[in-house]
């Protein structure tokens, strides 16, 4: 799991790094707020609810808080994202991870990346487990658009 936790952090860092460069901004802010001791790996098991499943969340709906998220969920749908004011389901793939643009990435990018809207529904029959390593910065980082024009955020 250690070894897991590594290279997924370094694959968040990489991404990171992707983006940013893409906005010309520095790459170095990430290598220097988003530490081990602030980003951390989460292990989730959702149970079968065979009493209405539909309207039971395993996790209510939400947009995840951090700058990424790479998820790693197994063959057993859930997953849910909002797009164009609907709940469309994400294929899950166990052979494939899962981004997730946080609120903070989508305020230190000015709206430029977006914090999708997730949740995950119950299934009836089966358990769904799934991994997110949460890629993030230190509580005393100050997230604020470095652009021409002006930002949408005051900085936070």
């Amino acid at each position: 799991m250690e070894q897991f936790a590594t290279t997924v952090s370094e694959l968040a860092q990489t991404l990171a790094d992707i983006l940013a460069e893409e906005m010309g901004n520095k790459t170095c802010f990430f290598k220097e707020t988003c530490l081990p001791t602030t980003c951390y790996l989460r292990l989730n098991r959702y149970p079968p609810c065979p009493l209405y499943p539909h309207q039971m969340s395993g996790i209510i709906p939400h947009t995840d808080s951090d700058f990424l998220t790479v998820l790693h969920q197994d063959n057993i749908g859930g997953l849910q994202l909002v797009k164009d004011g609907r709940w469309i389901a994400v294929k899950p793939n166990p052979q494939a991870l899962i981004i997730n643009i946080g609120d903070l990435f989508q305020a230190w990018s000015n709206n430029v990346y977006k914090s999708v809207e997730h949740r995950v529904v119950a299934n009836p029959r089966k358990e769904r487990f799934s991994t997110a390593f949460f890629f993030c910065p230190s509580d005393d980082t100050v997230i604020r658009w470095s652009g021409v024009e002006p930002g949408f955020y005051t900085k936070l």
